[in-house]
């Protein structure tokens, strides 16, 4: 897979990387879709850091209902164990993401390093996806590949740990030990039925320009970034 000029977004609580193929309506399809998405399912269920396995149940079924056909449903729960094993967040993301599409790992860590250029994306990034309290961090991404088409590869985590707010981070690994219950992780794989979306299109739109003016939900994250062909 060509690696090259990946763009990255953040839409609410999922960061994007974007194929430099997808067209405009493409990207903004998937754009509205996936907010809307997690709108609903704010809504209906409250916090994903509350109950993620609701949650992510309210937002998969939304995009169906929103004209997206899934093609791929994953999941996994793990228990780690062990004083001296570690987890890093974005670890089974990746992994999922390669087996999806050779080559995923290395626009992942680009994407990553970009995040991690942005303070300010970074701060609004985390603001959707973690939250401390004195009892330590939950934490619920997710993180996803699009395709022309628009096709999309997304994988979830949610996990909680002892650890505080300021010392979790996507990439640093978690030692076992720190992390309470099970991490969750849950990837999907959808294509747009894009004659039937097509007469929702502008309604969805201005329901989600509306909605940014309130909070910042979709931000791109730097400029395009280079890669190897693979």
């Amino acid at each position: 897979m060509n690696t090259d000029n990946y763009s990255l977004w953040m839409a609410g609580g999922t960061l994007l990387l974007i194929a430099p193929q997808v067209s405009l309506s493409e990207r903004q399809a998937v754009f509205d879709s996936l907010l809307y998405a997690q709108l609903v399912a704010n809504k209906a269920v409250g916090s994903r850091f509350t109950d993620y396995t609701q949650w992510y149940s309210r937002y998969r079924s939304e995009l169906s209902e929103r004209d997206w056909i899934l093609t791929q449903l994953f999941q996994n729960t793990q228990t780690p164990s062990g004083r001296a094993s570690m987890l890093a967040p974005v670890q089974p993301l990746t992994l999922w993401l390669e087996g999806r599409h050779a080559g995923a790992s290395r626009i992942v860590e680009q994407g990553l390093d970009m995040l991690g250029r942005e303070q300010d994306g970074l701060d609004i990034f985390r603001s959707f996806t973690f939250d401390g309290d004195a009892s330590g961090t939950r934490v619920a991404l997710e993180i996803g590949l699009v395709h022309q088409g628009p096709t999309i590869d997304m994988c979830s985590i949610a996990l909680q740990t002892s650890s505080q707010l300021e010392q979790v981070t996507i990439e640093q690994p978690l030692y076992a030990n720190t992390i309470q219950g099970e991490v969750l992780i849950k990837g999907q794989s959808a294509q747009l039925d894009c004659a039937l979306f097509a007469p929702r299109r502008e309604e969805l739109r201005r329901l989600i320009e509306r909605k940014q003016q309130e909070r910042c939900y979709l931000l791109e994250l730097g400029k395009k970034q280079g890669g190897n062909h693979e």
